[in-house]
């Protein structure tokens, strides 16, 4: 690559990034979630060259043991996939609504489970979207 397409790549990329923080400081709105459901599985990952070979989801301990212990699977990393399910109140309606996000890690790395808070980002527009902050 040369300097101009070096230059182009980083400029698309800061304007995402500008982009996205715009939206969410201007469509969205801090809110507090309380967690109804969590959700975490797992899936062993192993990439050659610019093949990916991925298995099913199975509990995160028996991906773990899989990895470390069957031939099959030992050149795999293990992915995470959390699901969370939660109910807030939405700035549009000011009614609770359910909505659900999914993470590769738990928010700070801290393990949630049902009846946590969490703060989500409402929509000001729609009543059921949300995202991550």
């Amino acid at each position: 690559m040369n300097i101009k397409s070096l230059g182009l790549v980083g400029f698309a990329v800061i304007a995402v990034y500008a982009y996205d923080r715009f939206d969410k400081s201007t469509n969205y709105q801090r809110t507090q979630a309380r967690l109804t459901k969590v959700d975490e599985v797992c899936y062993m990952e192993k990439t050659e060259g610019k093949r990916t070979s991925t298995s099913d989801t199975l509990p995160c301990q028996l991906a773990e043991i899989a990895v470390k212990s069957h031939p099959k699977w030992m050149d795999y990393t293990v992915k995470r996939k959390i699901a969370f399910e939660f109910s807030f109140v939405s700035p549009v309606d000011g009614k609770i609504h359910s909505s659900k996000l999914s993470a590769a890690a738990f928010p700070n790395g801290k393990p949630l489970q049902a009846g946590d808070v969490v703060e989500v980002l409402a929509s000001k527009k729609q009543a059921e979207t949300t995202r991550w902050l």
